[in-house]
């Protein structure tokens, strides 16, 4: 179920169901409430940092892939349940995928997953 689909699901009268007057289960309100909570950046800001330079780095020393490429490592990135849909971003790295996708570089080295095709 998606982000909206559960936005949708959790409205009652355009408002959500909350507290002790709710006529929802309790466990039904959390999970749907958790479901909807935004994933995080599991990187740290030094470990987002490092990636940014290594992967700047290896942009102006290998440019960038075609598009053909690009679509497929984007696509990966969109099906993979690390993939923060809001910002579009790894939640391993921390990276913006629409960005990481285009470097023309080793993809087991930019991937932390390892879930590109080479």
């Amino acid at each position: 179920m998606s982000g909206m689909d559960l936005q949708e699901e959790l409205k009652s009268a355009g408002t959500y169901p909350t507290g002790p007057v709710s006529a929802w289960p309790e466990e039904r309100n959390n999970r749907l409430l958790e479901a909807m909570a935004p994933k995080k950046v599991k990187a740290t800001p030094a470990q987002m940092a490092k990636g940014l330079a290594k992967n700047a780095s290896a942009f102006i020393k290998g440019g960038k892939v075609s598009k053909e490429v690009y679509d497929s490592r984007y696509g990966t990135c969109e099906a993979c349940p690390s993939f923060i849909k809001q910002s579009k971003r790894c939640s391993e790295c921390g990276c913006f995928m629409k960005a990481k996708a285009w470097i023309n570089e080793d993809p087991d080295l930019l991937c932390p997953l390892k879930k590109w095709i080479k």
